[in-house]
């Protein structure tokens, strides 16, 4: 197999394993539009509205958004205590309210009106505030609440803030730790602010007018429910399910049981061919990634076998030179050491002799 063919396959393999897998993510996804995006649910009815009421359901012990104010420490500790985990989901005492939305008529907080219950996630100060702001005749403003202790140091060695008495109406309660994780006692019952949320909220109060409100979003009722979260009987007792979370809530109750094992069962069947499908993508591309392996093993081999040869050649070449190069030197050396004994012979024959008696030479 060639290279460019290889290249082929290979991403070939590759474009079909990247849909199989963006198969998988789209039918995995919602059906329920832009549900899943949306931390409240408000986008589907709020803006259709024309009046909006609410009704306060009390005091509840709840996450909040790690507000400094409220004597939560950005998701830690940052002293290295104990409870350092439970400091990513700060809790602290918010103000849990039901709204109601109508295309027509006046406000009405009435079932049929329900679109859900909500919860403040700065406190009772955020509630305050939002009211103060948006609200001219609002009968609670920041002052109300803005000097509230939140996990401040107290007497005898406590820490003071806001909690949630077991009716849900607000009190100050005394904490044995600095974070106030742990509550103690019950400090003071705050019965002004209690009083406020019983006489004026506890009963329908409107909070959008279309006739006074040019612009939901900018009304008391649009700045509550942006600030705030969804909340249902999951969370609290006081907190009332919308009917979103009773069609979620049914699949796993035993009379959806049957309904919910039939989307299940369909649900794994189709997951089982999608990862046969990968497995099988991810096989193929083992045996291309191992074919092109050997392949190239067999090209270092072969090249191997080249360089070998190749050197064995030029060392056979490098010692037949030497062998013709030494026999040179010998012939040479043997011519010349001849050329020098001829040359003494003839000299010694044209040396005259002298005769040792005589005295004359022959």
């Amino acid at each position: 197999m060639n290279k460019p063919r290889r290249l082929g396959v290979l991403s070939f393999l590759t474009t079909a394993c990247t849909l199989l897998t963006s198969v998988r993510a789209g039918s995995s996804s919602s059906s329920s539009g832009l549900a899943p995006y949306y931390q409240n649910g408000s986008y589907d009815w709020m803006n259709s509205a024309t009046n909006i009421a609410m009704k306060v359901e009390g005091c509840i012990w709840s996450t909040s958004d790690d507000n400094e104010d409220l004597g939560c420490m950005e998701d830690s500790s940052q002293d290295g205590t104990t409870y350092w985990y439970q400091m990513a989901m700060c809790r602290r005492a918010q103000v849990a309210y039901s709204v109601y939305a109508s295309t027509s008529g006046s406000s009405s907080c009435s079932s049929s009106n329900f679109v859900g219950t909500f919860v403040t996630q700065d406190g009772l100060p955020e509630f305050a505030y939002i009211l103060s702001q948006y609200d001219q005749n609002s009968p609670i403003g920041k002052d109300d609440a803005e000097d509230l202790p939140y996990c401040e140091a107290g007497n005898n060695g406590y820490y003071l803030s806001v909690g949630c008495a077991s009716d849900g109406t607000f009190t100050i309660d005394n904490f044995s730790d600095a974070y106030c994780l742990e509550r103690v006692s019950t400090y003071d019952y705050l019965s002004n602010v209690n009083s406020i949320f019983k006489k004026y909220f506890n009963s329908c109060y409107g909070i959008f007018d279309s006739q006074n409100d040019q612009y939901v979003k900018y009304s008391t009722a649009g700045a509550l429910i942006s600030y705030g979260k969804s909340c249902t009987s999951l969370d609290s007792p006081l907190c009332i399910s919308n009917d979103r979370i009773d069609k979620v809530s049914s699949q796993v109750k035993f009379g959806g049981l049957q309904s919910a094992t039939h989307t299940i069962s369909n649900f794994n069947i189709a997951n089982k061919a999608k990862y046969a499908m990968g497995t099988l993508c991810l096989i193929g591309s083992l045996f291309m990634f191992l074919g092109i392996l050997f392949t190239n093993r067999r090209k270092r081999r072969a090249m191997m076998h080249r360089k070998l040869r190749a050197a064995k050649r030029e060392r056979a070449r490098r010692s037949s030179s030497k062998g013709r190069s030494s026999s040179s030197r010998n012939t040479s050396s043997r011519s010349r050491s001849g050329a020098r004994s001829s040359s003494s012979r003839s000299r010694s024959r044209a040396r005259p002799r002298k005769d040792d008696e005589s005295g004359v030479f022959a």
